[in-house]
């Protein structure tokens, strides 16, 4: 009995010091900030990695696309710590003992953005309908990723309308947004730039907005929507440009008829 608890204990160590000697595979070192364009953040984008063999190295490539966030909003950051880090590797089936875990303590990412401006919603609304588009009001403010920018919207049944849009960067979903525009057939011997020119100023809908009538008023502040009341001076289709009248002000105001009832305006 002696001589085998010997060798127990003998093959205890052996086995103990042969985990001990154990190399990690790769070494990953995480930087102190970052700023991504995609919805996701991957290990690659927040860390330097090295293989510490040369068996490791065909694991890199799988280990810096490993998923560890999702991406604040564009313009937007958020704080990413290495205990993060650790737990999305460990559920991903990596041992402790497998990497070695370094660099800062915790990664600021931010997601890049841009204003998207009228001129590049235009631009993307007519190739998406085949047709000349103008915005008949500002669009709201809208932060977007950098990237391809594409639309979704259905062709209006007149020239005048309120159109709901998707917004896609690099064919993911952004926003939908509600615009007031103005777009022109295309027919034999006219031009899509002539025909949007001589829209009739009407579109065949009844009126949205009547002469005496109280209205809603919209004015847009960035992402600030601000209402009150006024009374509708004149007749007025979607699109039409009407004058309003406010109950604190001699002066009427000039609006944009942009559904039943409501009249969008600059300021009062």
């Amino acid at each position: 009995m002696h001589w085998l608890q010997l060798t127990i204990v003998v093959i205890t160590f052996v086995a103990v010091a042969a985990s001990s000697d154990k190399q990690p595979l790769v070494r990953i070192t995480l930087r102190e900030k970052v700023t991504i364009a995609n919805a996701t953040v991957q290990l690659g984008d927040i860390a330097e990695m090295t293989a510490l063999s040369e068996e490791s190295e065909k694991l890199l490539q799988a280990l810096q696309k490993l998923s560890i966030a999702p991406a604040p909003l564009p313009r937007y950051q958020r704080v990413i710590n290495a205990g993060e880090v650790a737990t999305k590797l460990a559920q991903a089936g990596w041992r402790s003992g497998d990497f070695v875990l370094d660099g800062s303590r915790q990664v600021l990412v931010t997601r890049s953005g841009r204003t998207l401006t009228a001129t590049e919603l235009e631009l993307a609304l007519q190739k998406a309908l085949n047709v000349a588009v103008k915005l008949l009001l500002p669009p709201p403010s809208v932060v977007v990723p950098e990237g391809e920018l594409t639309v979704q919207a259905q062709m209006p049944s007149s020239p005048r309308a309120m159109l709901s849009v998707t917004l896609l960067v690099n064919g993911q979903f952004v926003a939908t947004l509600k615009l007031l525009v103005q777009v022109a057939e295309v027919s034999s011997g006219q031009t899509v730039t002539s025909q949007l020119a001589h829209l009739p100023i009407h579109s065949p809908t009844d009126f949205a907005v009547r002469r005496r009538q109280t209205v809603r008023l919209i004015a847009r502040v960035g992402n600030v929507v601000v209402e009150a009341q006024g009374s509708a001076l004149q007749d007025g289709k979607v699109g039409d440009e009407v004058l309003v009248a406010l109950s604190w002000s001699k002066t009427p105001i000039k609006g944009i008829v942009s559904g039943e009832r409501e009249v969008t305006v600059a300021v009062w």
